[in-house]
């Protein structure tokens, strides 16, 4: 029996919070983000980790076993259905940044120097079981235009980690 859900991906309360300090020649930058009051849909556990794909002998991970162990039955369907709908909150550190300006005298060549140290998505705090609850993939096509849907976790690559040293000179 089909039953609607009143889930929605998309989130009932956002934001952001920047923070920016100084001392003497070092500063710090960072911005945080959140999202919260919405549900992803796991389509990754769902298709990839679930006990009906113990007979297929795919991805017989200690989940599957848990979940055979727990009374789940081997030939378990992988329809879609709320088994697998997660809230999808979090707190992001998006960026971060941590520069030094280095004191000069002014009588080389070099007029200023800084020295930075940049992440981004250096941490998120969530308790999606996913990699990341803020996805959406592709459905297919409509009018020769991908219609992406929100709220929608099926193999999705997390946004990267990235980590950047920077030098500015000034002459």
């Amino acid at each position: 029996d089909r039953e609607f859900s009143d889930r929605s991906a998309i989130p009932t309360i956002f934001g952001g919070l920047g923070l920016n300090a100084s001392y003497k020649n070092w500063s710090l930058s960072t911005f945080f983000n959140y999202q919260g009051g919405f549900y992803v849909y796991n389509a990754t556990n769902n298709a990839l980790f679930s006990a009906g794909n113990f007979l297929q002998a795919q991805n017989v991970t200690q989940n599957v076993i848990d979940d055979l162990r727990n009374g789940e039955n081997i030939g378990a369907s992988t329809t879609v259905s709320d088994r697998f709908l997660e809230k999808g909150d979090f707190v992001r550190l998006q960026n971060a940044s941590l520069s030094y300006d280095w004191p000069l005298d002014g009588e080389g060549v070099l007029d200023g120097l800084r020295l930075s140290l940049t992440g981004q998505n250096l941490f998120l705090i969530t308790d999606y079981s996913g990699l990341d609850p803020e996805v959406s993939v592709n459905t297919g096509t409509l009018n020769a235009s991908a219609i992406p849907a929100r709220g929608i976790d099926l193999a999705q690559i997390p946004r990267p980690r990235t980590i950047t040293l920077g030098v500015n000179a000034r002459f």
